[in-house]
């Protein structure tokens, strides 16, 4: 029962649904926080913030599957993975961010910090368990990353 609930954690938040959803809680986020810079403004910070996060999510799932693969430990690779995630996802959002002049950056980025951190040590985790077994998807998409990594065309996780 564990063993299948997992698995169905690891596909959703592998999936273009998980993102919209998850991307959706945290536009709304910032939205609200920044409602006092004006309605219009308002709907620009939560809309960029919400388009951002699903890039971002979509991305460093990439990114983190990708880091997983480089080192030869699995743990190694997990550890690189979180801490890639992160350093991208939080260099792009405040990036951003500041350009398109968010009053209160801090306040908007700080509810998610916790969820983003906790994806990304879960699916790191969750890649960790799926790689011990050879016929699970993480280890299928395991020879079409580290392609990926080394530049080889056509590669596809």
């Amino acid at each position: 029962m564990r063993g299948r609930f997992l698995g169905a954690l690891y596909r959703l938040m592998d999936s273009p649904l998980g993102v919209v959803l998850g991307a959706l809680v945290y536009g709304l986020w910032a939205f609200h926080i920044n409602r006092t810079a004006g309605l219009s403004q308002a709907l620009l910070i939560g809309t960029a913030h919400w388009m951002m996060s699903v890039v971002i999510t979509l991305s460093c799932v990439h990114l983190m599957r990708t880091l997983f693969w480089l080192p030869e430990r699995p743990k190694h690779g997990a550890l690189l993975a979180i801490a890639g995630s992160l350093l991208a996802t939080y260099t792009l959002l405040v990036g951003v961010h500041l350009w398109i002049g968010t009053p209160n950056i801090l306040l908007t980025l700080a509810p998610g910090l916790l969820p983003t951190i906790g994806f990304a040590t879960v699916y790191s985790g969750l890649l960790l368990r799926e790689s011990a077994d050879p016929d699970s998807l993480a280890s299928r998409r395991r020879a079409a990353a580290v392609a990926a990594a080394a530049g080889e065309p056509h590669a596809r996780p």
